[in-house]
């Protein structure tokens, strides 16, 4: 008996996929690419789960633009490996010297028009890279998913940048919109129906990174067991409950942690779990711990080795949507 194929396209549910076009986004996308055009410095705001990053890869994207780098400011979060990551050739530098590299970073600015996007700014070591940068005439835009996080810049940077993006969560008829539109490609056309993705996109609560997530974590439960369909049973419990069933100890104190910071490095969170869990247990334990509740859906773990990331989806205030699920890690 052959196995129940329900995922026939998987890396349109995956983190990295980047859609032909952005529902329900037109606006804002027309926007970013007339101030790309224009050398506006933009800074975008919006919720976790409201397309900040999507949208602006969909710009690099269409722009066709060489000169136009990405920058996750969670895993490059020192000046050094920012500007590593913003110069292609920066790996021929051994030394690490910053100076070097603003040197090079200088030169390449004075040939073209760099911009360079920094995503979840926020987390950058020293906000002084952006001021660095800036300084050398290369423009900029700056992700974050609330206001307030504005201010870790200084006023030079704040005064150069004329224009704010701001997006809202998406409604339940827009992340059902989405939503149907990606299952039709990933998923086999029996395997869902449109009650389990109203059902998915009104618990979400705009938040799409979690709505997709989810939908690809069922798909996989249903696929693994053998199954021809997708079942509202098959959703994480995650959007039923504030209260985690079936976790250890020592589950709930990194759970504890990833709502505290969102966002963290293994290695973090680690340090962080030793200093909490009383007693705590080795590297061992806690991988399969992490493991575990990757698999339960309560968290998503990026990368590998030391430069994996574990990340929990939290709402911004007013969402009032409290703990919710990203899917499962991406062996």
């Amino acid at each position: 008996m052959m196995d129940a194929e329900i995922i026939v396209n998987a890396g349109v549910l995956s983190r990295d996929y980047l859609p032909k076009r952005l529902l329900y986004r037109e606006k804002e996308l027309k926007q970013l690419k007339d101030n790309i055009g224009n050398r506006v410095n933009t800074i975008m705001f919006g919720p976790f789960g409201s397309g900040k990053t999507t949208l602006v890869k969909r710009a690099i994207e269409d722009l066709k633009s060489e000169d136009i780098r990405y920058v996750d400011c969670t895993l490059y979060d020192t000046s050094f490996s920012v500007l590593r990551e913003m110069l292609p050739s920066a790996k021929l530098i051994l030394q690490r010297s910053i100076y070097e590299l603003i040197k090079k970073l200088d030169k390449e600015a004075k040939q073209k028009r760099l911009w360079i996007c920094f995503d979840n700014f926020v987390r950058l070591k020293d906000p002084g890279i952006i001021t660095k940068v800036m300084t050398l005439g290369i423009n900029v835009i700056l992700i974050s998913n609330v206001e307030r996080n504005a201010d870790v810049l200084n006023l030079n940077v704040l005064s150069n940048i004329p224009c704010i993006v701001k997006l809202s969560n998406y409604t339940t008829e827009q992340s059902f919109g989405i939503l149907r539109e990606r299952a039709q490609e990933a998923l086999a056309k029996s395997s869902f129906t449109d009650e389990l993705l109203v059902k998915i996109s009104e618990r979400a609560k705009g938040n799409m990174a979690l709505a997709i997530n989810v939908l690809r974590t069922a798909a996989i439960k249903a696929q693994g067991e053998n199954r021809e369909r997708i079942e509202i049973t098959d959703l994480p419990e995650t959007l039923y409950s504030d209260n985690p069933r079936n976790l250890s100890k020592d589950e709930r104190v990194l759970l504890d942690i990833l709502k505290e910071k969102r966002r963290l490095l293994a290695g973090e969170l680690f340090a962080l779990y030793r200093q909490r869990a009383n007693p705590s247990r080795g590297e061992r334990s806690f991988r399969n711990y992490m493991e575990n509740l990757c698999s339960k859906g309560f968290v998503r773990a990026i990368g590998t080795n030391k430069w994996r990331v574990y990340e929990l989806s939290e709402p911004d205030e007013g969402t009032g949507f409290r703990i919710s699920n990203r899917g499962c890690s991406e062996a």
